[in-house]
């Protein structure tokens, strides 16, 4: 009898545990919910923090507001998140354009009356504001909204708010939440106790304060879960976490009924159960645990340590039986999960850093090639009227500020492009040392006069195939970077070298090692945390403030490295500096000799040719057309690939040249060159474009059978590749 009651206390004991495991189980899955939740909420909020930013430097708030529709659907459609709005008002809260307007008119648009303009015009910085119903969108859902002041060229003054919504519908934290069991809830609470998102009925719930005892307990806990009576009746096992953009709180909350109640009731089930079958199993039972049971309670009591998340847990059984075998078995699973996960985990990582790079580079891309079109004019019409005037009249001045302007405009949109890696670059073979050594004054500079700067160079030349203009960009960033990382008295080291390194050859999958040129930049500054450094390279990403840098110096710097081939790592450690080390490959003949050949016939070229120009936007294919004329060349031109390609076929007299751009609708740039070289064989081609974005123009590039004019550019850059490209023609010598 005494053993058998000792045996119903252990099948009773058995069960609480299972009961308590259970609970457990339930209450880390509720709390893994409300982290994702959490989690979507703040990518949600950076998304759309990253377009505002991005989009209050493409938007005038002087403009009308009818081109500021345009200029925000166009945006809206090219938007990588679906957004239910963006809209653009002044300071008084009425609206100056906006991607849909209602049918009511732009009036119903106005957000005067609105707490987070006024929080947005008093801070002057990305407030995320109140939910409040859409009236652009039928049936008035309600939207999160997000606004961004558009601040003067000084900061001084705010000149418009920037803003975008999102239907609370097509939250993933929302969508998420609606398909777990009827009755599960999202709650959300600013930091005053007040709802401002709900998944379930949100007009009763958005707008209700809950500034009790737990509200407050909760938020000061950031995160936790439990068990009770929700402000509608339904008892609910909810937990809450705080989220990291924002003082607000998540609440994920699933009815007990689904949860608990039923561990509740499978507890009843298992003790009645077990009490049955352990008196009717006494001594078998005693045997089994002795033997078989115990260890395979251990087995999974580790088992379930690794579902939680404890990596490092193993079983310690070592018997000579099945059991030991199965425990052996499970141990080397457990390593070979543990690896997959940190491989899973790396690829991961390295997955989304290429994706934001690609999604940024996109949209960079379809920027920058309307904004170089509309370059290319203001350039071209500016040489035209200041040709046109006399030496000494005044608004030759004016003219030569849109032409400076205009170039410091072209290098800003050559800067975004790295992002997109289809800038038209000009590599070239260079010695690495010589780079260093020609802007080293500007180094110094750079520097500045409190820190120490010293540069040790390899004793043998460092050849690099690359454009000149971008590798000294990524030197001067990386000083800057380490300016930036030191106090007064920091020592800055610059070295380089020619070092072996090895990569996975993707043919053969063996690992090969070349000789690389290598540039290290070494800091004695803070060092950065593992957190930052996985950021490090991310647009926009800045652990200062905004008015000492943007984020944009070494995302540019690594654009650049990975376009030249190469690649940029940085090692840190939290009070012992940095060091960022570029690894390029070393410089051949062959590319010698491909630079050398852009050189052929930039003598010597015959003038008065007769040219087809072939490009669609109407001012560009203007400005393009007098310049060629005012250089003495007889110009005919189409406003696309089509309608050239039949004045080739139509034309009894041949073109000398045919100069179109790249990108084109219909028929690209690339496709009406192979058309005309069938045509005309002897006919020379030029390409002209903002950015490169056709693969067969990229190949015709690096193989060097086609010459690229980048825009935007002037009549002297004009002059000199078409110049070139008339001169490089087969029979261009018997013609001249």
């Amino acid at each position: 009898m005494l053993i058998a009651s000792c045996l119903i206390v252990f099948a009773f004991a058995r069960a609480w545990d299972r009961r308590r495991t259970e609970i457990r189980v339930q209450q880390a899955q509720a709390m893994q919910l409300v982290k994702v939740a959490a989690r979507t909420l703040d990518g949600s909020i950076a998304e759309a923090q990253t377009l505002l930013f991005s989009l209050s430097r493409a938007l005038d708030p002087d403009a009308p507001a009818e081109r500021n529709d345009l200029a925000l659907q166009a945006l809206f459609r090219a938007a990588p998140v679906r957004y239910a709005n963006i809209w653009l008002a002044d300071t008084a809260g009425n609206n100056i354009g906006a991607a849909r307007l209602p049918a009511e008119g732009r009036a119903a648009l106005s957000i005067g009356d609105r707490r987070y303009l006024r929080t947005a015009l008093a801070t002057r910085k990305f407030v995320v504001g109140e939910v409040v119903p859409a009236a652009e969108l039928p049936g008035n859902p309600y939207v999160l909204t997000f606004v961004l002041p558009v601040l003067s060229a000084d900061s001084s003054t705010v000149r418009a708010v920037l803003g975008a919504s999102i239907q609370l519908d097509s939250l993933e934290a929302i969508r998420a939440v609606r398909a777990l069991p009827s009755g599960s809830v999202l709650t959300v609470l600013d930091s005053t106790g007040t709802v401002v998102i709900r998944s379930a009925e949100p007009s009763g719930w958005i707008g209700r304060t809950f500034n009790d005892a737990r509200t407050r307990r909760n938020f000061a806990k950031n995160e936790g879960v439990g068990e009770g009576t929700s402000a509608d009746g339904t008892v609910r096992l909810a937990s809450y976490k705080g989220l990291e953009r924002i003082a607000w709180m998540a609440y994920i909350g699933v009815p007990a009924r689904y949860t608990t109640d039923l561990i509740k009731s499978q507890f009843l089930r298992d003790l009645v159960t077990g009490g049955l079958i352990t008196l009717l199993f006494l001594l078998v039972g005693y045997v089994l645990a002795l033997r078989i049971i115990t260890p395979i309670e251990a087995l999974t009591a580790d088992a379930r340590a690794i579902a939680d998340g404890d990596m490092t847990r193993r079983s310690t059984i070592v018997t000579d039986d099945e059991v030991g075998d199965l425990a052996g078995a499970f141990n080397r699973m457990a390593d070979t999960v543990e690896e997959r996960n940190a491989a899973l985990r790396k690829s991961q990582d390295q997955l989304l850093h290429a994706q934001k790079m690609d999604a940024l580079g996109a949209f960079a891309g379809g920027i920058a090639h309307d904004f170089n079109n509309y370059l290319s004019a203001i350039v071209g019409h500016a040489e035209l009227a200041e040709a046109a005037l006399s030496s000494n009249d005044p608004a030759r001045e004016d003219i030569q500020q849109i032409l400076s302007t205009s170039a410091r405009a072209a290098d800003l949109t050559r800067q975004i492009l790295v992002f997109s890696r289809k800038q038209v670059v000009e590599p070239h073979m260079l010695d690495l040392n010589e780079v260093l050594r020609g802007i080293e004054r500007m180094l110094l500079r750079v520097a500045g006069e409190s820190r120490s700067l010293t540069l040790t160079l390899s004793p043998t030349p460092l050849p690099v195939f690359a454009d000149h203009g971008q590798l000294e960009q990524v030197i001067v960033n990386l000083v800057a970077n380490a300016r930036d990382a030191t106090g007064e008295g920091g020592v800055i080291q610059i070295r380089t070298a020619c070092v072996p390194l090895a990569h996975s050859d993707k043919a053969t999958g063996h690992v090969n090692t070349s000789e690389h040129v290598q540039l290290a930049v070494t800091d004695n500054g803070a060092g950065m945390s593992p957190a930052t450094q996985d950021r490090i390279f991310d647009p926009f990403f800045s652990t200062k403030d905004r008015r000492h840098g943007t984020g944009l110096g070494l995302a540019i710097a690594y654009g650049i490295v990975e376009q030249s081939g190469g690649r940029i790592v940085v090692e840190s450690t939290l009070g012992s500096g940095s060091t960022f080390t570029v690894s390029l490959p070393i410089g051949t003949d062959e590319a010698v000799d491909s630079d050398a050949r852009t050189d052929i016939g930039q003598h010597g070229a015959p003038e008065g040719g007769r040219i087809l120009l072939a490009e669609d936007d109407a001012a560009v294919r203007a400005s393009t057309a007098r310049l060629l004329e005012r250089l003495g060349h007889t110009v005919t031109s189409a406003p696309d690939g089509i309608v050239a390609l039949q004045i080739l076929q139509d034309s009894v007299t041949p073109f000398d040249l045919l100069l179109t751009d790249v990108v084109m609708p219909g028929m690209s740039g690339s496709v009406l060159v192979d058309h005309a070289r069938r045509l005309n064989p002897e006919m020379a081609v030029l390409l002209m474009s903002g950015y490169a974005d056709d693969e067969a123009a990229l190949k015709a590039l690096a193989a060097d059978t086609v010459a690229c004019l980048p825009k935007p550019f002037s009549i002297s850059e004009l002059s000199a590749f078409v110049s070139r490209a008339l001169a490089s023609r087969p029979t261009a010598s018997h013609r001249s």
